[in-house]
């Protein structure tokens, strides 16, 4: 059985043997070969450095100091005013225990917190009393960074670079003969 197999599959290969083996002038002509740009690779040449322009059209800086930084002052200012202002909203609407302290600034949400007490979680008329603790201690650090930001706005002035713009002027006046209808006349010019 063996050998009637390597019969057949000597069978099925041969012709792939002898197509193998046909001279040069029978074999299929090669495919023709397609065209291919050819690849370019251009190195770009450095360009000179740029000369330095002249000393009198060279922009020169100046540093200008503000007494505070704005931006930190004022977003500091915001944040306080934002926390005090609704501190001072549910001072004057709520008179529950502690809620008069409010009215301080800074410290007002703390002292309100310590005259809260403590509340059993397990009762369901703590469970706003839980959310209001944790608006007080809101109110109290949105507060406190209102109020170092404004120390940091002030404390930590801003400073920046001002491009002082000098151009030459010609303050000269220049007089020159000019012809003016049938005759001569003087023109006066320059920049003023």
């Amino acid at each position: 059985m063996k050998t009637l197999a390597i019969v057949a599959l000597g069978a099925l290969l041969s012709p792939a043997v002898a197509f193998a083996q046909t001279p040069d002038d029978q074999a299929p002509p090669p495919p023709p070969a397609q065209q291919q740009n050819p690849v370019v690779v251009v190195n770009p040449q450095p360009q000179p450095a740029a000369l330095p322009a002249p000393a009198e059209y060279s922009p020169q800086y100046e540093t200008v100091y503000d007494d505070y930084n704005a931006p930190i002052f004022f977003t500091g200012a915001f944040t306080f005013a934002a926390a005090y202002g609704a501190s001072v909203i549910v001072a004057a609407d709520d008179d529950r225990r502690g809620n008069n302290r409010l009215y301080v600034p800074v410290v007002g949400p703390w002292l309100a917190l310590n005259d809260r007490g403590d509340c059993d979680i397990t009762l369901s008329r703590c469970d706003n009393e839980t959310t209001a603790k944790v608006l007080l201690v809101a109110d109290g650090v949105f507060q406190a960074a209102g109020i170092i930001g404004m120390l940091d706005g002030v404390l930590q002035p801003s400073s920046r670079r001002v491009i002082q713009r000098t151009a030459k002027v010609d303050t000269k006046v220049h007089v020159t003969p000019t012809p003016m209808g049938d005759g001569q006349g003087v023109a006066v010019f320059g920049h003023f």
